[in-house]
């Protein structure tokens, strides 16, 4: 089977490899896992920042539990961004060893 991968985005550096189906298919899996990794940061990303704007922008808010609200919010916020580092940081490694496997 042949795999033609793309590289670059200004520009593009294009490779032919073949290979089995069987490698072909784990490349794949992994850009794809990506793709949804990334679609999944972004909408969680977009709920974060709506939760940050409602925070200062609502005035029904007291008061007195802002500062509740805010500690959980960047509680919330700190274990998301750490938790979106590490399965980027695998997805990446998983990227590459499929590559590197061909």
């Amino acid at each position: 089977m042949m795999l033609t991968i793309e590289e670059g985005f200004g520009k593009i550096k294009t490779y032919n490899v073949q290979d089995s189906p069987i490698q072909a298919m784990k490349v794949m899996l992994s850009i794809n896992k990506a793709y949804d990794m990334w679609g999944v940061t972004i909408l969680i990303s977009s709920l974060f920042i709506t939760g940050f704007l409602l925070l200062f922008v609502k005035p029904w808010i007291q008061r007195k539990i802002v500062k509740l609200y805010l500690t959980i919010y960047f509680i919330l916020l700190t274990i998301f961004i750490i938790w979106s580092i590490y399965v980027h940081k695998e997805i990446i490694q998983e990227i590459s060893n499929a590559l590197n496997s061909l």
